[in-house]
């Protein structure tokens, strides 16, 4: 290829496609570095000049539809986060009522808090599988647009660094999985307790209403129904109750904000980032075709 087109390349390529790289030519000089006189070569410019125009033109619609692909993958993200912070409040209403009711049902109470903490796993188990595909999406389509339209600040891929994302996904997975299951375990022994022993129970009861129980009884409470609503005194009761009044109002926030987000039917970052990369290119594509059309009438092409 010859010194003209190269040089277009190379700053497409090499030096970064921007329209307002500054070309090397004195006041006099022809587009793209050709001296006036230089017929040979801005012959040579107006020949390959339409091939090289297409292919810009190609890479142009790639980026715009690989931010189209981008918001779409966004958008879908964002209903999942409304659909986890739909159920993340659920299931903090869950755990409150479950609370609010150990002192009157030990079954439904069981029930309801063990309900609302399986559900609040699978919360945060979506959660981190979204955020983990999420960031794969945009590393891969970063990895794109860098083939179909490199930059001089395009920035490496850290190939080390999204494998340990999944590994730590992986991991959280793997133990809110497991914490998960032992504490349904602890609820249906504690269920299955409460039904075989109902003076244990009632102790329990009597434990989460007045603190005051002999320490025998709470043993007994706490061997019976260890880990669950059932062995909390009434202060414990109240904090735990206060701390799922917290996460609720920041579900609440949090789904209200993802709603907003939604309806407005905001854009994703890196989407705007390639339309903008898409956009440097057609100015320089513009810049070139007025170039290319003046010399044309040059040197009468």
């Amino acid at each position: 290829m010859d010194l003209v087109l190269e040089q277009m390349l190379d700053q497409q390529t090499g030096e970064g496609c921007k329209s307002n790289v500054e070309l090397q030519r004195d006041k006099d000089d022809g587009p793209l570095g050709v001296e006036d006189g230089d017929l040979m070569d801005e012959e040579r410019f107006l020949k390959q000049f339409p091939s090289w125009k297409q292919k810009q033109e190609e890479s142009i619609r790639r980026l715009c539809a690989l931010a189209e692909d981008i918001d779409t993958n966004h958008k879908t993200s964002t209903k999942t986060k409304v659909v986890t912070n739909s159920t993340a409040v659920v299931s903090e209403v869950m755990s409150l009522l479950g609370l609010a009711l150990a002192p009157t049902t030990a079954g439904g109470s069981l029930m309801l808090t063990a309900a609302g903490q399986v559900l609040g796993a699978i919360t945060q188990v979506t959660s981190v599988v979204t955020d983990v595909m999420n960031n794969s999406q945009n590393k891969r389509a970063q990895a794109q647009a860098s083939r179909i339209a490199p930059r001089s600040d395009q920035e490496l891929e850290d190939m080390d660094g999204e494998k340990m994302s999944y590994i730590t996904a992986t991991g959280e997975i793997v133990y809110k999985c497991g914490s998960t299951w032992e504490m349904v375990k602890k609820h249906i022994r504690a269920l299955r307790q409460a039904r075989k022993h109902p003076r244990v129970a009632s102790a329990a009861k009597r434990l989460m209403t007045t603190g005051q129980v002999s320490a025998r009884s709470s043993r007994q409470v706490q061997k019976a129904f260890g880990g669950t609503v059932l062995e909390m005194t009434k202060n414990a009761r109240m904090l735990g109750g206060a701390a799922s009044a917290f996460f609720l109002i920041q579900d609440l926030f949090n789904l209200w904000n993802d709603w907003k987000r939604l309806k407005a039917g905001e854009r994703a970052e890196l989407a705007e980032e390639i339309r903008s990369q898409a956009r440097e290119l057609e100015e320089m594509v513009s810049e070139y075709t007025h170039r290319y059309k003046r010399l044309k009438q040059k040197v009468g092409f």
